[in-house]
Order: C-alpha cells, then structure tokens, then sequence
C-alpha cells in the first residue's frame, strides 16, 4: 500500500484530483463513493473539466426511491459532477432505479460486470468510516467476511447499517478485488482510531476498512490521509 501523508484534507483533495487526471481516460471506468470526504473533490472535478474517464458508476449507495434526499447519487449531482458528464458525454450509471431492493442489486450487478469487462481499467474512490466500513459494507457483519470466502457476487444489500438508512446496496469484496486501482480518503482526528483498527490484525467483520490492507489489494491501494498511521 502507498500510504500519502497530507498536512489537512484540502491538500489531500488536491494530491487526488491529480491522481485521478493521470489514471483516468476514456478506457477507464471511475466508481465513485458517497458520504461528506469526496464532496469538496467531486466539486472540483466538475468546476476545472479535467476529467476524462469512459465511464463513471457508483461503489455504495443508500436505498430508497431514486435521487432520494439523503442519497448519494443526489450528493454527486447536487456537486453539478453530473452535468460535467452529460456534456462530455460520459456514462453515469447510478444504482437507484426505482425498484425494490432485490431487483435494483441484480440489475447493478449486472451493469458492475459489464463495466468490468468493457472497460481495460477501472479505479474507485473510498472512504472509512469512524466505526472502521468501507463501502456500504458494515461493522460486525459476519456475511460480510464470508463473502470474502464465497467470491459470487459483486453487488450485495445490507439492512443492519447503523444509523440512519440501514438499508445499503454495495459492491463487495469481491466487487472492490476487481478494481485495479484504489484511492482511500481518510482524514481528519475522528477517523484515527478507524485508521489504526484497520492496520491491526484482527476480523474483517469487525472492521470492514482491513480488506484493504489484505497483501493481494494493498499493492493496488492508495492512501491518502493527515493522519499518522501507526
């Protein structure tokens, strides 16, 4: 793993968008996250008109009705990412359609497989959580880490998140093996614990964040945070 000490997260914003402008291109696909950390870069990403990928989709997403006020799709468009697509004519492939929870997880399984096999490489934005998640992928999860094992899908659903909207769709391990590239985003003193839990030997359930760290997908990961890593 590469890990990329920042002094605040503005810098680290600033060393990703970068990052970004030299993997991308049009034979890329480019998955994205939610929550608050990649917001400010998906607001760059659309202002400077830089970005150049093949496609873009999602790596997690909160179920609900499409564009749902708290979903991280509305988040991305409310950033005006999306308009930038539209008028280069890039693919956006969200995972909220408008249809029961079974259904929108085989369809974006699908569309995750078809992405993976059009597209020569494909790089993906993460975060972690201060409870130590990755993805849409929970804490204290036990079928999250025997999927690790099973290796079948790379869409799943989970309905035991804490907090708010429990019900999450999400790529799995499996899913997030299959990218070639890895950017994390950690920053800020409330992610420290998370970001010491995930370099300890223990459960992956526990702590979802620790796939990450596996021999197989740090060579393909890129860590970027202020803060220390012990």
């Amino acid at each position: 793993m590469k890990i990329i000490k920042v002094k605040n997260p503005e810098e680290g914003i600033e060393v990703c968008k970068k990052l970004l402008y030299e993997m991308v291109s049009k034979t890329s696909v480019l998955f994205l996250s939610g929550g608050s950390t990649p917001k400010t870069l998906y607001e760059i990403l659309a202002k400077e008109k830089r970005l150049n990928a093949g496609a873009v989709a999602m790596v997690d997403e909160r179920f609900g009705e499409k564009q749902h006020e708290n979903s991280n799709e509305l988040m991305i468009k409310n950033t005006h990412l999306l308009s930038y697509l539209q008028k280069m004519n890039t693919n956006f492939y969200p995972i909220l359609q408008g249809d029961n929870l079974e259904n929108t997880v085989m369809q974006y399984d699908e569309t995750a497989r078809f992405l993976f096999s059009y597209f020569q490489k494909s790089v993906a934005i993460l975060g972690v959580g201060v409870d130590g998640h990755t993805a849409g992928i929970p804490v204290g999860d036990q079928t999250a880490e025997l999927r690790v094992q099973t290796k079948t899908d790379l869409v799943t659903s989970f309905d035991n998140f804490s907090g708010d909207f429990k019900q999450r769709i999400t790529l799995t391990f499996l899913g997030l093996a299959k990218l070639d590239r890895i950017i994390v985003l950690v920053f800020g003193k409330d992610k420290k614990k998370a970001l010491n839990l995930m370099f300890q030997n223990g459960s992956i359930s526990q702590t979802p964040a620790r796939f990450l760290v596996q021999k197989e997908i740090a060579e393909k990961v890129i860590l970027i945070t202020d803060q220390t890593v012990k």
